[in-house]
């Protein structure tokens, strides 16, 4: 089933470019080349750095990429990682090189990013509407015939709007499009078998577009309890299932030489293994595709509540979390009340609040909080850290906090130290959101 994955990426540029005051949190000083942090011997809780900082722990990253990687192969998946997790080019390298086929995006602005560093392979997991954003990647496949890129398209309207956006333009090969299936309630896809078919007929209908598959996105399926947002996500799963099987029957993947079945977050890739895993019956192969994205750092709460790695599939063991917020001690205002330095503009707090962890007095080494903890609130650039127990806590001491939500963690910071197990800083990641 799998292709040859995608490998171009030239990071020259980004590696030339200089680093220095600009990026919140970077020591103080000239500015160095990005390629040259790692030998500056800097260390981030060593005093070097301004507080807050958001640190990336590199031996969590490649555990957590290999793992997937791993999974998907002995799976027979492809796998396209959701890059507007991180939007980092660095880290979307190590993803390629440890086996991704592509990289998914959610807006053409990240499109756009992907190519500017010469990814070939792109799913855009949106629809595509906006007439400027259909002339400009008409350009980039009539300027690149390497370039393998799909949309989404849910509706017949849409189908008309892409059409007409290509007609004034030179592309000279059909758009690969992939047809969306939603639910009720969710985001966009279609939400009826009906539906479905009368756009897969409008894309076979047309001489401009190709039906390369069909995608969803089940990660935002919900009920009362995990139990039935899983027996939920089955279902859903299942009757997608069926309608490739439809559509395949109908004809109306006759112009594609295989066809793509995609979905997968990071909290059920395993649900959607199960699902389409099984053998297929169609008129030509099947392409299996995931397109998790979170799975690269992990987190503390949301996906260590949802994802079944090491525990609805025990035999991998789990992902480790990445990604990790310190801030300073700055008030001791009230007996279990103390007040840390970083707040909205530095972490995520869309899903869950940061989760304390760690001390760090002066010289010493960090040690774990001894009390329960929690941060109960943050405003713009304050955290509200109760304590219920003594825990010698003193102003100036570092915090070390696990994060909720990756996707909402990256985009609050331009550049991110890559730290090894010691916090001895080995390299720096940009973002581009």
């Amino acid at each position: 089933m799998a292709r040859s994955q995608a490998t171009r990426l030239n990071l020259d540029p980004l590696l030339d470019e200089p680093v220095d005051w600009r990026y919140k949190s970077f020591p103080p000083g000239p500015a160095v080349p990005l390629r040259s942090v790692g030998d500056r011997g800097w260390s981030v809780l060593g005093g070097e750095f301004m507080l807050p900082v958001m640190v990336l722990k590199d031996s969590a990253l490649q555990h957590n990429i290999e793992l997937m990687a791993r999974y998907c192969r002995e799976h027979d998946f492809l796998l396209a990682p959701h890059g507007k997790t991180s939007m980092s080019p660095q880290l979307l390298k190590r993803q390629l090189e440890g086996g991704a086929w592509a990289v998914t995006a959610a807006t053409m602005s990240q499109v756009r990013v992907w190519r500017e560093f010469g990814v070939d392979r792109v799913i855009l997991a949106n629809e595509l509407v906006e007439p400027a954003s259909v002339r400009w990647i008409a350009s980039e496949l009539h300027r690149d015939p390497e370039f393998d890129f799909y949309c989404l398209v849910d509706s017949v309207a849409q189908v008309r709007l892409i059409e007409s956006a290509l007609e004034a333009t030179a592309l000279d090969r059909p758009l690969q499009v992939l047809l969306e299936v939603g639910f009720t309630g969710g985001r966009a896809g279609c939400r009826t078998p009906k539906q479905a078919l009368e756009v897969a007929r409008a894309v076979s209908a047309s001489g401009r577009l190709t039906l390369a598959g069909v995608e969803a996105f089940e990660g935002i399926i919900s009920s009362d309890s995990l139990n039935g947002t899983i027996e939920a996500t089955d279902r859903f799963l299942s009757d997608m299932r069926a309608l490739v099987e439809r559509v395949d029957q109908a004809g109306l993947f006759a112009r594609s030489t295989r066809v793509m079945v995609s979905a997968g977050g990071s909290a059920f890739p395993d649900r959607v293994v199960a699902a389409f895993g099984r053998p297929w019956d169609l008129s030509r192969p099947v392409e299996l595709v995931l397109r998790s994205g979170c799975y690269i750092t992990h987190d503390a709460v949301h996906y260590q509540q949802l994802s079944p790695f090491g525990g609805r599939i025990p035999e991998t063991g789990p992902l480790k979390e990445a990604l990790e917020v310190w801030g300073v001690v700055l008030s001791l205002p009230e007996p279990g009340l103390a007040l840390i330095g970083f707040g909205k503009r530095d972490v995520p707090y869309d899903l869950e609040l940061p989760v304390p962890r760690m001390i760090k007095s002066g010289g010493e080494a960090p040690r774990p909080f001894q009390s329960a903890a929690v941060i109960s609130g943050t405003n713009d650039q304050h955290a509200y850290l109760r304590i219920e127990g003594p825990e010698n806590l003193k102003v100036g001491d570092m915090v070390g906090c696990g994060i909720s939500h990756p996707c909402t963690a990256f985009d609050k910071w331009r550049l991110i130290p890559l730290v090894d197990d010691g916090y001895r800083v080995i390299d720096a990641i940009l973002t581009y959101f």
